[in-house]
């Protein structure tokens, strides 16, 4: 079986950025299970070369494509339409070269309005598979209606990471919409019990942007937990390439904790765990997450977590062994929750946390979901 990746965005060739890993790993696990998957990414982009640059080649095991030029923001449907045009163009391309795939996998509905459109040109069976939270929060621009809509008519299959999420897409089509989750790499993520934690309690959060990930939320309660449990030292770690950071710099120095905030940008993998077994918990502050693969990845480390009543949190979190849950956009219900995660710390289980998220999201777990569902829809 050849199956060909379509993501809506992904990460730099050779750089450490968290967006899209998911993708790649995705392919390179459907590669370990005898299935010929391959991505291609299509990066028109205000970023772009003048010039169109093509590379093709095997990344960490997974034959990728990529295409790149620069190209204006798809601010009307003349700009919009000419993008689809070009990414469809590509995947013709990649065709002439690898032959044609048994099936495509969209990742979210940009990608899955070019497998729509590919439809006029080559009849390919295709995935529409959605992660992105403006479904959630029907922040979809006006202008990208058409898109959705034509990748709901055009799926063979629909999917969503989380319950929230199908319940949100199945309010938009007539079609059934399947719950297939993310996962995580269990070969990476585990407790390591011979890893010292920080000296101070430490308390690590992962991801951007800001607003979308509630961190001027998270800057608050962190300062009045300082204040409440003003005798234990402890600080704050954020994680990711954050391009408000100024902007949360300021807001750390009014609250008068900027000392206790350490700021780690991107990290590759194997170094997130590794941050993660060293940390006491992981808070996740967002305003709005479809799934939370930091959360899942915190607990497959062992790690407590204290996440906000998110659709992705709550389908993640089931029991009160594994942390505890704050409203949303609140911080004296964060810093609430925040407390009562310190006062029984010494409660929580590594091991009874891990063994919680192993069934459901660990790789080869979801990973047999996807081959089945591909098998199916092939058969």
């Amino acid at each position: 079986m050849k199956v060909l990746i379509l993501p809506s965005w992904y990460f730099n060739e050779g750089s450490q950025e968290l967006a899209g890993r998911m993708f790649h790993h995705l392919a390179g696990g459907l590669q370990e299970n005898g299935i010929d998957a391959h991505v291609l990414y299509s990066n028109y982009s205000i970023k772009g070369p003048l010039f169109k640059r093509e590379v093709n080649s095997i990344e960490e095991g997974v034959p990728t494509w990529r295409f790149s030029q620069l190209y204006m923001p798809k601010l009307s449907k003349f700009l919009l339409t000419q993008w689809q045009k070009k990414c469809v163009s590509d995947i013709l391309h990649y065709m002439e070269t690898e032959g044609k795939p048994d099936l495509i996998h969209a990742h979210s509905y940009p990608a899955a309005g070019v497998a729509a459109a590919l439809q006029s040109k080559v009849r390919i069976p295709f995935i529409y598979t959605e992660r992105l939270s403006s479904i959630m929060t029907n922040a979809i621009p006006l202008l990208h209606q058409h898109v959705l809509q034509d990748a709901f008519n055009a799926a063979t299959c629909i999917t969503g990471v989380s319950p929230g999420m199908v319940k949100c897409l199945q309010h938009l089509t007539k079609h059934r919409v399947e719950l297939v989750p993310n996962f995580y790499d269990p070969t990476i993520f585990y407790p390591e019990v011979h890893c010292e934690k920080f000296n101070v309690f430490t308390w690590l959060s992962i991801g951007e942007p800001s607003y979308i990930k509630g961190l001027d939320i998270l800057l608050h309660a962190f300062a009045e937990l300082k204040v409440r449990m003003h005798d234990i030292p402890m600080q704050l770690i954020l994680m990711d390439d954050i391009p408000q950071k100024a902007e949360l710099l300021r807001l750390a120095e009014l609250l008068h904790i900027e000392k206790d905030i350490r700021w780690e940008g991107l990290l590759p993998q194997r170094e997130v765990a590794r941050m993660m077994n060293k940390s006491h918990v992981l808070v996740s502050s967002s305003r709005v997450e479809t799934f939370g693969k930091a959360i899942v990845e915190a607990l497959a480390c062992g790690l407590p977590v204290v996440a906000t009543k998110t659709e992705g949190a709550q389908y993640i979190m089931t029991s009160a062994d594994q942390g505890e849950l704050a409203e949303p956009g609140n911080a004296e219900s964060l810093v609430t929750a925040m407390q009562r995660a310190m006062m029984h710390y010494a409660t929580y289980s590594a091991d009874k946390i891990s063994e919680g998220v192993k069934t459901k999201f660990a790789k080869e777990v979801v990973l047999q979901e996807w081959i089945s569902l591909y098998n199916s829809l092939l058969s």
